[in-house]
């Protein structure tokens, strides 16, 4: 099972629950939004269609039709407007809206208005034929579906390209996947007035060439139309890290405490802060990527209107330097941002003017800045994520995070922006991308479920499978047994080292 299945049945679970609640919730709440939001990429396109299919019994969105064109064997379309897209589809599938199925409420999605999925399209409603078709098979099991996701705006790169735009293939390994079996997949990003969008379209085997040419000719029908006021969010730089892909946001706080927000989305991770107008100084934050030889820490920030160029000096004398990005003024006329990728350890900053005079210096490696530290947790359980792993020295890179329920999950959530009960009554909240760096007891125990036998049978893992699930953030079989490299973790600290590491269930 792939976290793609995970994410789909942490929707449809209710019983989550199982695990202590903190006594308190963590400082800076606010700031949650930006890491359920990157969470939420992961889920992105096609796996939110199969999702959004999965909650919508008897809420489905069915638009205004007229009659159109018949593609053969499906019979007469229909047209309809969702979240200003129109589309033109065949009438007997079904136009899904996400709000309506309440999708981009999950805890595990994020509150912001972007990114977040618009439409999703599919030529069936039932919820077992989307959760897993590969497990319902037969007649009844979908074979198609497709997702539009908006997205921050973009002001450059691939995602600027303006629409229309042609499908690509979306390499996917469907043999990953129990639920997909045999399936295809293509995607597409474009901007078209003044918004910027995302599509995953996905096909089974059994999918017929009608079937295939309705589909994309439903994505082909597509007009657009723009937002009203101004983008809350743009993508304002890009980049590979760690051979990891990493887009830099910039957007409104939304707390209204501070001005500027950047967010780091990297994969399934992200980080982010926010940014005063008054900025004397560079106060850089930094997201490691990657893995042992390869890990790149990418450096981000804010800096006044008028710097033009940020150079930083890495521990080991090399020196990176990135232009700076153009943040709209819309969002904020004071700053603009800047994002360069540098090796491991603290860095000295530099901003420069047009000129080329320093104005501006900054460090990373002191203060808030420090994301990966030799820091110990205090004697107890801890919930969070596991970034790496080295067997030799028994050590973990471990992602603080709090796991809420019951009236502190419906408070978090509120304050984060949500709105009614909070979904599935849990929420996580991991505002703080610092990574801690432990050491293992010698007698120390893994504990992993057996998803053969889900979900309270557990089995003493194998530290090195455990440490290579982590690395490869994925699945590593041992026989009938699977190591899961994208879940969360309760460790449990006792004297400075971990006893024990125990895996939280996610359905």
């Amino acid at each position: 099972m792939n976290d793609l299945e995970r994410d789909l049945r942490e929707v449809f679970h209710d019983d989550a629950l199982r695990v202590p609640t903190p006594a308190t919730p963590p400082e800076g709440l606010p700031r949650s939004a930006h890491r359920r939001q990157a969470v939420f990429l992961g889920l992105a396109g096609l796996a939110g269609a199969v999702v959004v299919a999965g909650v919508v019994v008897g809420a489905t969105t069915l638009l205004s039709t007229e009659s159109g064109p018949k593609p053969a064997a499906l019979g007469p379309t229909t047209t309809g407007t969702m979240n200003g897209i129109t589309i033109t589809y065949p009438q007997v599938w079904h136009l899904i809206d996400p709000d309506a199925a309440a999708l981009n409420g999950s805890p595990m999605m994020g509150e912001s208005p972007l990114p977040r999925i618009v439409l999703a399209l599919a030529p069936t409603q039932a919820p077992e034929t989307f959760g897993c078709p590969g497990q319902v098979g037969g007649d009844a099991a979908a074979t198609s579906l497709m997702t539009i996701q908006e997205e921050p705006l973009a002001v450059g790169g691939a995602a600027a390209t303006p629409w229309p735009v042609d499908l690509e293939t979306l390499n996917v390994d469907p043999s990953e996947s129990g639920c997909y079996p045999g399936w295809t997949f293509e995607r597409a990003g474009w901007t078209a007035s003044g918004r910027t969008f995302e599509a995953r379209i996905g096909f089974a085997p059994e999918a017929s060439d009608e079937e295939h040419d309705a589909m994309v000719a439903a994505f082909a029908s597509m007009t657009f139309e723009p937002s009203p006021g101004a983008p809350s969010s743009v993508t304002v730089a890009t980049g590979t890290a760690g051979g990891t892909d990493w887009s830099l946001i910039a957007g409104f706080d939304t707390t209204g405490k501070t001005g500027l927000t950047l967010t780091l989305y990297a994969g399934t991770t992200g980080s982010g802060t926010s940014f005063r107008s008054s900025l004397s100084a560079l106060h850089p934050f930094g997201q490691p990527l990657g893995h042992g030889s390869d890990r790149e820490v990418v450096v981000y920030g804010a800096v006044p209107v008028g710097v033009t160029r940020v150079e930083a000096t890495a521990a080991d004398g090399s020196v990176v330097s990135a232009d700076v990005a153009d943040v709209p003024d819309q969002i904020d006329p004071d700053l603009d941002a800047y994002a360069l990728v540098i090796p491991p350890g603290p860095a000295d900053l530099r901003g420069f003017d047009a000129s080329g005079e320093v104005v501006i210096e900054g460090t990373l490696g002191k203060g808030e800045g420090l994301i990966t530290t030799e820091a110990s947790l205090e004697d107890g359980r801890h919930f969070g994520y596991v970034r790496s792993v080295d067997p030799d020295r028994l050590t973990i890179d471990f992602d603080l995070a709090y796991f809420l329920s019951g009236k502190e999950a419906n408070d978090a959530y509120h304050a984060a922006g949500g709105t009614g009960p909070v979904p599935n009554d849990h929420f996580v909240v991991n505002d703080n991308p610092k990574l801690r760096t432990l050491h293992l007891s010698p007698d120390f125990r893994l504990r992993l479920l057996d998803w053969n036998q889900c979900c309270e049978t557990f089995f003493d893992g194998d530290l090195s499978l455990f440490a290579q699930a982590i690395e490869q953030q994925a699945d590593v079989t041992d026989g009938d047994l699977i190591y899961r490299g994208q879940s969360s973790w309760w460790i449990t600290v006792r004297d400075g080292l971990v006893t024990e590491i125990e895996e939280q269930y996610s359905p």
